[in-house]
């Protein structure tokens, strides 16, 4: 299956090509032989009608002018001999060639049996045909030397023999059968090549709209047109994105609603809690924990904020993007570089690539000590990497952090751990631009992001 075209379109025109091909060469061979069939009948009724009058011409002619006549009218292909005795050599008879000469001579000689009417084919001498040649000449219907011997007994006793030569039809496989099928080929690829693209052009819609529904839920629908079958599935398609779409806003609006409604029993536990008599190390915890939940919920806000905020896409700088993040926390006195030179332009949302960037970048030189970010360019990707010189990720952890909410920190300290939302952006913000972000932990130690974005059609890298 491996040796197989991968793609729909491919195999189609493969199929067309191969079955029509067989298709029209069996049709040229059913047509050949019916063909050759007929010809070989008339040439043969022709070739009889021949024999038959010059049978007759020489039998009335003068025995002694017979020898002379038959010499006169012999040729290239017919050599007449006139034999008194009328010596007949043993072979074996080709009954259905006699039968149509016999019919031919019928009316000047009337019913002729087997004695006076000999008719048998003469190979000459030579070595025998090998099954490779035989296979070729039923192929190509290549011409054989052979002759054929007619001996006819006149009414006066004596005989005339007839060695003509065997006609062979044309062969199946001519220049202009050739011809004919290069031409069946070429015509049958172009228009496969046309209809294939026709036919397949829905499924590259379908796949185009899905890859834009995987960054986007509020893409542009697909349209509906097209065939009865490609309407139907394109109005499910656009039916489940509006589902999703639904789905996402749904949760998003209730995550900001309950967000919001926590705010006031927290604001109100809060005071309760300031408003006790007596300041004790219970009452320092509880404020702690309230100053936490209030972050979360602030955070959780800010997340289905973001979410639901529709930012249009248009190009922008990448690389000065990063480069400011970093000069801000050098500027901040933090270990922070970025190697890359040049202009980096790419099509995307600015701010949610802000975010996106700034937590990493953050996260490297808060947990790592440093931040080291270098740009890559590929054909089609874009890849941002992000190293550090920290601790690193245990391995079984590298994909549960970007799960909302999970920290790798127990002590569910904001200012030391987060909240577990920061990761989780990330991925959102790298997954809805059609790229991805993975972490590895570095062979000499550290912590290594990876940023993958799809380059786009604006795209330009200046280095």
């Amino acid at each position: 299956m491996k040796l197989l075209p991968d793609s729909i379109r491919t195999r189609t025109i493969l199929v067309l090509l191969i079955g029509l091909t067989v298709s029209h060469l069996a049709s040229m061979v059913v047509y050949s032989t019916d063909r050759e069939q007929a010809l070989a009948t008339a040439n043969e009724q022709r070739q009889a009608d021949r024999l038959a009058v010059l049978a007759q011409v020489i039998d009335t002619t003068t025995e002694s002018l017979r020898p002379e006549v038959a010499e006169a009218i012999s040729g290239q292909t017919l050599h007449i001999v006139w034999d008194r005795k009328g010596a007949v050599p043993d072979s074996h008879q080709e009954d259905e060639r006699r039968a149509v000469i016999a019919a031919s001579l019928r009316p000047h000689f009337g019913v002729l049996d087997d004695s006076r009417l000999h008719v048998f084919v003469i190979s000459p001498p030579g070595p025998a045909a090998s099954p490779l040649s035989s296979t070729l000449h039923l192929l190509h219907h290549a011409p054989i030397d052979q002759r054929l011997q007619v001996s006819l007994e006149l009414k006066d006793g004596s005989w005339i023999h007839f060695h003509l030569s065997v006609a062979e039809t044309a062969g199946t496989w001519s220049r202009q059968a050739l011809v004919s099928t290069l031409v069946m080929l070429l015509g049958t690829l172009v228009i496969a090549v046309w209809a294939t693209r026709w036919i397949t052009a829905p499924l590259a819609s379908f796949a185009h709209a899905a890859e834009r529904l995987g960054m986007d839920v509020s893409a542009q629908p697909l349209a509906e047109d097209g065939p009865q079958e490609v309407r139907a599935a394109a109005r499910a398609f656009n039916q489940m994105q509006r589902r999703i779409r639904s789905f996402v806003e749904d949760r998003l609006q209730m995550l900001a609603a309950v967000s919001h409604d926590l705010r006031t029993p927290i604001t109100r536990l809060r005071l309760r809690t300031e408003q006790l008599p007596i300041e004790t190390e219970q009452q320092d915890k509880m404020l702690r924990d309230l100053d936490e939940m209030e972050q979360m919920v602030s955070s959780s806000m800010a997340f289905a904020k973001d979410e639901a905020t529709d930012e249009p896409s248009q190009p922008f700088d990448l690389a000065a993007l990063i480069g400011s993040i970093c000069d801000d926390l050098t500027d901040a006195g933090l270990d922070a570089d970025f190697d890359w030179s040049g202009r980096l332009v790419y099509r995307g949302r600015p701010l949610a690539m802000k975010r996106l960037f700034s937590n990493l970048i953050e996260n490297a030189v808060r947990y790592g000590q440093c931040a080291r970010v270098r740009a890559v360019s590929l054909p089609g990707r874009i890849k941002v990497v992000v190293e550090d010189q920290g601790p690193g990720i245990p391995e079984d952890q590298l994909e549960a952090v970007f799960k909302p909410f999970y920290r790798l920190e127990s002590s569910r300290n904001k200012r030391t751990g987060g909240l577990g939302l920061g990761l989780s952006n990330v991925r959102t913000i790298a997954r809805a631009h059609g790229g991805d972000v993975r972490l590895a932990n570095r062979p000499e130690g550290g912590l290594s992001a990876v940023v993958s974005l799809p380059s786009n059609s604006e795209e330009r890298q200046e280095s």
